[in-house]
């Protein structure tokens, strides 16, 4: 049987990229087209986003910072006190241990007035006295500083637009982190497979922005280069975008069928019988929980859902933050009858769950710390940039392309040249 002839300087005949680069430029450059206003919008929102408590704190002082001492007041207490201010707005989450010279922050069930106006249902409490110190319409609309930090944050993973925005956000990012694979292929030698020689000489350029000699060739530099040096972290920010907007509907199916996870924890039930529980009491059981796990932070908020009665206390902080690395403790305890329903001290279970709980840490940047959220917000910033190169090169091709139409010659018509003889 012969023998395959080799490529052209040494490249291979069994690479696929020589006989599928043109349309996987196609596929690349079409998605880029339309996936670009999105992946702006997204990304820069995203950087935002990611300082968003720092941002939202410096626009509205008066609501998240105070001079009263944090007198650490009781959880029902708080509690009794906001129901007492809003009986018909039912408390949905309360963080209650802020940072020094923080407020407490509690969110409600939206509500009307009467004249069908939304009433604040996030407000901001002193924690000398439990003193309300002002509110907002979580969702509220649009530029004013009181809602812009918000309202950045839900165009980010909604673009403001409910569930139908979760969707398009999800498929945005899942589609994106194909392309992602996709764009990397292309910045691969089109002739010389990685396990020949004078592979990674071929692919250095594309590392490179080289002294531009026009503004097509720069846009293409800064497009390919970018891209590169951020490929890792861009391609998890896609993948963890995909779990954060479609989690439940995709993602999580997705992961628990192709690794392995653990079973689901049955509940603790409380010793000497099951019985109602106050706030306080489903916070020491929390606590205690949390310590046996090695978890030496007390819960610092708590969520609050109803029918059945469940007490969710997802952040274990003594400083009123959410701290690094894979997060915190989400442990919820059944107000009904006092039983430890779920308890998760990540990282921990098998290599599907690690990856379930990656993913939040990995988007927000929290997983690295402070280097961590500039990356992230740094990665924000070239994912729009790199949306608006690819439209320019687009662009910038496309009118190429028609000049050069135009100056090539048109064929003369019959009957139009004079004949000789």
């Amino acid at each position: 049987m012969p023998r395959p002839k080799s490529g052209p300087k040494g490249g291979s005949p069994f690479w696929p990229l020589r006989q599928s680069r043109g349309a996987m430029v196609a596929l690349h450059r079409y998605i880029g087209l339309v996936l670009a206003p999105l992946l702006v919008v997204i990304g820069l929102t995203g950087s935002v986003s990611v300082f968003r408590t720092e941002l939202d704190r410096m626009l509205n002082p008066d609501l998240w910072t105070t001079q009263s001492p944090d007198r650490h007041l009781p959880l029902s207490v708080l509690t009794a006190a906001i129901a007492k201010a809003h009986p018909d707005q039912p408390l949905i989450a309360l963080e209650y241990r802020p940072a020094p010279g923080g407020t407490l922050h509690a969110y409600l069930t939206p509500a009307l007035t009467p004249s069908g106006q939304a009433r604040p249902d996030e407000i901001f409490l002193d924690p000398g006295d439990a003193r309300e110190l002002g509110g907002r319409v979580a969702e509220g609309c649009c530029l004013n500083r009181r809602v812009l930090i918000p309202f950045i944050y839900r165009l980010h993973y909604s673009l403001a637009a409910g569930t139908t925005g979760l969707w398009i956000v999800g498929i945005t990012a899942l589609i994106w982190t194909l392309d992602c694979l996709n764009g990397l292929l292309l910045t691969l030698p089109p002739v010389t497979p990685p396990w020949r020689k004078g592979f990674w000489r071929g692919w250095e350029p594309a590392w490179q922005i080289a002294s531009p000699k026009n503004a097509l060739r720069l846009f293409f530099d800064l497009h390919r280069a970018f891209g590169l040096w951020l490929w890792i972290l861009l391609f998890g920010m896609a993948i963890s975008g995909v779990a954060l907007a479609l989690g439940p509907q995709i993602f999580q199916p997705v992961i628990r069928t192709l690794f392995p996870v653990a079973p689901p924890a049955s509940e603790i039930p409380l010793p000497g019988g099951p019985h109602i529980l106050k706030p306080d009491e489903a916070e020491a059981l929390a606590g205690r929980d949390a310590q046996k796990r090695g978890w030496q932070a007390r819960p610092a908020a708590v969520m609050l859902t109803h029918t059945p009665e469940r007490a969710l206390f997802y952040l274990f902080s003594d400083t009123g933050q959410i701290p690094a690395g894979f997060g915190s403790p989400l442990i919820t305890i059944a107000l009904d009858t006092g039983a430890t329903v779920q308890t998760s001290v990540p990282p921990e279970g098998k290599l599907g769950d690690l990856i379930l709980q990656l993913q939040d840490p990995f988007h927000s940047g929290r997983l690295a710390g402070l280097t961590g959220r500039i990356l992230v917000c740094a990665s924000g910033v070239v994912t729009a940039l790199l949306s608006i190169t690819g439209v320019l090169i687009w662009d910038r091709k496309r009118r190429a392309r028609r000049k050069a139409q135009l100056k090539k010659p048109r064929p003369a018509l019959p009957g139009t040249a004079l004949e000789k003889g």
